[in-house]
Order: structure tokens, then sequence, then C-alpha cells
């Protein structure tokens, strides 16, 4: 053929065409990934460097919500991180006081003047509780203007508690916020922050500082305490107490009212403060011992409030005497009553006077402070003075009737048989 083919030269122009193109879409995909890496983010976290001695480690605070100000439909939310300025102080002193869009928040180990960032805690109607994170920065504020004195009212019992008097006061328990450093007394009833005394049970010296209508403040004067009762003792045996429970005449414990005082020996642990509180009895009677834990410890106590089947008390401070007390038995013994004979009745031994070992099953329901219950073959038995289960006691029987019995646990020993004891029989006459 002599006329040549055009085909080749296409192909080829066509490949030369994509040799030049392909490097340049290289070239672009590889601009616009560039662009892509480097394009910045939407959201940036701000590290603040705190300064100063107790300077800690960055703190983060691009989570951190501005509350420095008094903006307005600002609301503290459990769990979220918060930049306050403390601006006031808590009446005992120990927590620094801020405000989250105006609700008020304590943040314990804070002071005035400074702004710091706190987590919240705990939220609640009218207050909130801020745990410190770090503190930022602080100034020094001009000082709040002195609080108006507290001036008790006329026949009020602690007007002499004001400040700069002196007097002994017993250490009652350990402060709740500074246990390391601030006990607790009272004054007839109205508690007492005892700088530099932590001691349970401890008579000390002290000035008050500072008095308040429900609270006062004191610190330790070196001086030795005095040995003889203390003032408001004394002014205690003059009056009962309004609604105080009087015991009727012949009752052995009349003498455990409140103002009075004696020594008792602890048995064991309060099963519902153990750790502050402890438990005697006097002849029966429960007695709950504030400040006082040590089981086998005998301490002089002051009745702070009677009631029917316990009472309340405190130490003293006075040590204790080693004359013998008395006796669980010295009260009078409710005379046998006989039962009569009655072939139904499965105890007839159990009768007013009559001792007994048997084990408590369970606390009472209507007093399981104080009373235990125990059966004998199903005959209920409510036990004064003994409530753990399992604990084996000899009762002495106060009470019968015709489905339950009532005791009280005694040391003496048992006089009858337990009702399970096979009865025993004569020998046969021949």
């Amino acid at each position: 053929m002599s006329q040549s083919d055009p085909a080749p030269s296409s192909s080829s122009a066509l490949r030369t065409i994509a040799l030049i193109l392909l490097p340049l879409l290289g070239i672009a995909l590889a601009v616009a990934i560039a662009l892509l890496v480097r394009r910045p983010t939407d959201r940036a976290d701000v590290a603040v460097i705190v300064t100063g001695e107790e300077a800690a480690a960055a703190i983060n605070t691009g989570d951190v919500i501005d509350a420095t100000g008094r903006a307005t439909g600002l609301v503290p939310r459990l769990g979220y991180r918060y930049k306050v300025f403390i601006d006031d102080e808590s009446e005992d002193r120990t927590s620094g006081i801020a405000k989250i869009g105006g609700l008020v928040t304590f943040i314990p180990g804070t002071r005035r003047g400074q702004t710091a960032i706190i987590d919240i805690t705990r939220v609640r109607e009218r207050v909130a509780d801020g745990l410190l994170v770090a503190v930022l920065s602080e100034v020094d504020l001009p000082p709040k203007a002195p609080r108006t004195p507290y001036a008790p009212r006329p026949g009020d019992v602690t007007a002499h508690v004001v400040a700069g008097a002196e007097m002994d006061v017993v250490i009652t328990e350990a402060s709740s916020k500074n246990p390391d450093t601030e006990g607790v007394a009272r004054i007839k009833g109205l508690v007492v922050f005892v700088e530099g005394a932590t001691t349970i049970g401890e008579r000390v010296n002290v000035r008050i500082t500072e008095r308040r209508e429900r609270m006062a403040f004191a610190e330790v004067t070196g001086n030795p305490p005095g040995t003889g009762p203390l003032p408001e003792a004394e002014a205690r045996h003059e009056r009962v107490p309004r609604g105080s429970y009087v015991p009727p005449a012949g009752d052995a414990t009349a003498h455990v009212v409140a103002g009075a005082e004696m020594d008792v020996v602890i048995t064991e642990a309060s099963s519902r403060n153990p750790d502050t509180e402890g438990v005697a009895r006097i002849k029966g009677l429960v007695v709950f011992v504030k400040g006082v834990t040590t089981i086998g410890e005998r301490v002089n106590v002051r009745i702070t409030e009677r009631r029917e089947r316990v009472a309340m008390a405190e130490p003293t401070g006075q040590p204790a005497g080693h004359e013998r007390l008395p006796a669980p038995t010295a009260a009078p013994r409710p005379p046998a009553v006989p039962v009569t004979a009655d072939a139904r009745d499965a105890v007839p031994h159990l009768v007013p006077g009559a001792v007994i070992a048997t084990t408590i099953l369970e606390p009472s329901t209507r007093n399981p402070d104080t009373e235990g219950l125990a059966k004998i073959d199903g005959f209920v038995i409510f036990v004064k003075g003994a409530t753990t289960p399992g604990q084996a006691v000899n009762v002495r029987i106060t009470e019968r009737r015709r489905t339950v019995a009532m005791g009280e646990v005694t040391t003496d020993p048992a006089t009858v048989a337990p009702a399970s004891a096979p009865p025993a029989t004569a020998p046969e006459t021949p």
C-alpha cells in the first residue's frame, strides 16, 4: 500500500499529554494534603503556669468556667471546674466562701483575697461545696467590719461565756473539721471549739476568744485546771431539765439523774457511735458515755440526761475513785410469785425472782439499743441490758405474763434448769 496509516502518530500524542499531566496532578494532590494537615483545629488547650512558692504543675484551664464576675444565669454544676474569687470566710474559719452566680460556695483550705481553681463536689438548694485545685493569686483585702459581739440574753445559763473569760472545760469529742488541732467541749449545751486540746476526756483551762449565739471559740491558757466540780455541774444539781424522766420511789437507779456524778465501768462500745461513745450499766440501766470507748476503763462521769430505760453521760475530768462499785445485784429482788399449776404451761418455772440461763436471739424491736429478745420453749423473754445476738446471759425474771416475761441481766448463777432440760423424776415406790 502506498498510502500511510495516521493511527500511530495519534497514539503517540496522547501518551505525551499524559506524561505531562500526571506530574502536575501529583503536585496538586500533594499541595492539597499539606493544606489539610496544616489546617488549625477549632479548640486549643491553654496552659496557665502558677508561679510562687506554692506553684504546682501546669493547670489545664481549657474547661475552667470563669466565675470571678457576677454573670447572670451562671450556676454551679456538680463535677465542673470553676475559677472563683474568695471574698469571705465561714464562721468556723475553716473554709473560704465564693459566689458562683450568686450561690454561696464553701471551699475548705482557702481564705479571703485568693483567686482559685475549684471543683464542685456538692450542690444543695442554697449552698454548694467545692474542692480546692490550686491557688492562682492572692491579694490583701481590707479587714472585715468587726462582728457585733454577741450579748447573751437575761437568764441565759451561758451568759458567763464571753470573750476574755477563763474557765475549765472537758474535751468531749474531736472537731470534725480540724480533728488534729481542735477539740470540742460543751458548757451547758453551748458548743465550744478549743484550739490546742484534742484528748477526749481531758480537763483544760481555756480562755474564750470569741462568743457567738450558738457556739464559742477558745484557746488553752496553759494554766493547770482545777480539781473540784465544774461550776456548770453545781448549777445542774439545782434544777431538773424540763421533760427529764423522774424515777419512781423505790427504783434502784433513782440516784441516776441529770447532774449526778458517779464512777462507772465501760463494758462495751456503743453500737451507734463506736468511735466516740462507750456503754456502761448501773444496776441494769444502760448509760451512754460520750468520749470514753475503752472497754474495762473506770471513769468518773456526770449524767447529762436521764430517760426511763437509758441515760446519757459525759466524763467529768476528775480521777475515778478506787472504792468498790455497787454490785449489780444490789437492787432488791422482786419477791417470787407462785404460778398456779397449769398443765398447758410449758415454762412454769419462769416466775418473778427466778434466775435462768439463756441466749439473746436478736435486739428487741421496741427498744433495740437497750433490750434483747430470748426464747425458752417458744416463750418470749424481753431481757433488759443485753442486745447482742448469740450473747449468753443469766437473766432474773422481773415480771411474768401469760405469753411473755420481762427480765434483766444478772451476774447471779442460774437457780433453775433450762426449760429444755428433761424434768427430774422421783424413784418409783415399790
